[in-house]
C-alpha cells in the first residue's frame, strides 16, 4: 500500500530492479513477523486474563470453604443446642408424669362423688395405716354418713360402739367375731368408696370439668363448715381437733 502522492521508483536499471524486490521480500517478513507477535501477544493476553480468571474462583472457593466450615460450626452448635433443649424437654415430662402419678396416689383430699352434697375423703399415704384403725374407721364412716345425709349437728358415743370401738362389754369369742366382720364390712366399704371417688375424679380431670382453683375455694369452705361443726360438737374425749388427722391447707 502507498499513500496518495507517492510515486513508484523508476526501475529503469537491473540494480533497482533487485533493490526493490528485497526491499519488498524483507518488509513482507517485517509484516508476517509483526503478524505473529500480534497473535503471540493477543494469547498472553487471553492467558493473563485466564489466571486472573482462576485466581478469582481459587479466591471464591476458598472464601466458600471458609463460610462452610463456619455454617458446619454453627450447625453443630445448633444440634447441641436442640439435643440440649430436648434433653430438657424430656426431664421436664418425666417430672410432671411423676407428679401427676403423686397427684393421683399421694393427694390430700378428693371428692368422693359430683353429686350435691359432695363428700371429701383423706388419702395420704403416710395416713392409710390410721386409717386401719377400727376407730377411725368408726369415726370416719360416721362422719360420712352424717354428710351425706345433711344432719350433721354432733358425733354420738354409740356409732362408735356400733362399729367396734367399744372397749365395755362383750368380750367373749362371738362377740369378738362379729367386731370383726364389722370392721371388715366398714373397711370394704370404705375402699369401695375411694375407688369410686377416684374414677370419679379423674373423669373430671380428663373432662375438663375441674380446675385446681375451684377445688381449692371450695375446700376452703369447707373446711370452714368443718370447723364450726368442730366448735359445736360437744365430745370431750374423742374430739377430732384431738385426732392426728391430716389438715386442709
Amino acid at each position: 500500500m502507498r499513500s496518495a502522492g507517492c510515486h513508484l521508483p523508476s526501475l529503469a536499471s537491473l540494480a533497482e530492479k533487485e533493490a526493490y524486490a528485497k526491499v519488498a521480500m524483507e518488509s513482507s517478513k517485517v509484516m508476517e513477523a509483526f503478524n505473529e507477535y500480534v497473535v503471540v501477544m493477543e494469547d498472553h493476553v487471553v492467558a493473563s486474563r485466564n489466571e486472573k480468571d482462576i485466581e478469582s474462583i481459587g479466591s471464591e472457593i476458598k472464601r466458600l470453604s471458609k463460610e462452610l466450615e463456619a455454617t458446619k460450626r454453627e450447625g453443630k452448635k445448633d444440634a447441641e443446642k436442640i439435643e440440649a433443649l430436648t434433653e430438657d424437654w424430656r426431664r421436664i415430662y418425666l417430672e410432671n408424669e411423676a407428679l401427676m402419678t403423686q397427684m393421683k396416689t399421694s393427694c390430700f383430699l378428693v371428692r368422693l362423688s359430683p353429686s350435691k352434697h359432695s363428700l371429701f375423703r383423706w388419702t395420704c399415704a403416710s395416713y392409710q395405716a390410721t386409717f386401719r384403725n377400727p376407730f377411725f374407721a368408726g369415726l370416719v364412716h360416721h362422719i360420712k354418713q352424717q354428710l351425706k345425709s345433711g344432719s350433721i349437728k354432733r358425733l354420738s358415743a354409740p356409732c362408735m360402739v356400733n362399729h367396734g370401738c367399744s372397749k365395755g362389754k362383750n368380750r367373749d369369742a362371738r362377740g369378738r367375731e362379729r367386731s370383726t366382720s364389722k370392721k371388715k364390712e366398714v373397711s370394704v366399704e370404705i375402699q369401695l368408696q375411694e375407688v369410686i371417688a377416684n374414677i370419679d375424679l379423674l373423669n373430671e380431670l380428663k373432662d375438663g370439668g375441674l380446675t385446681v382453683d375451684a377445688e381449692l375455694a371450695r375446700l376452703k369452705e369447707m373446711e370452714g363448715d368443718c370447723e364450726n361443726f368442730v366448735a359445736s360438737a360437744a365430745v370431750p374425749d374423742w374430739s377430732i381437733s384431738k385426732l392426728d388427722l391430716p389438715q386442709v391447707g
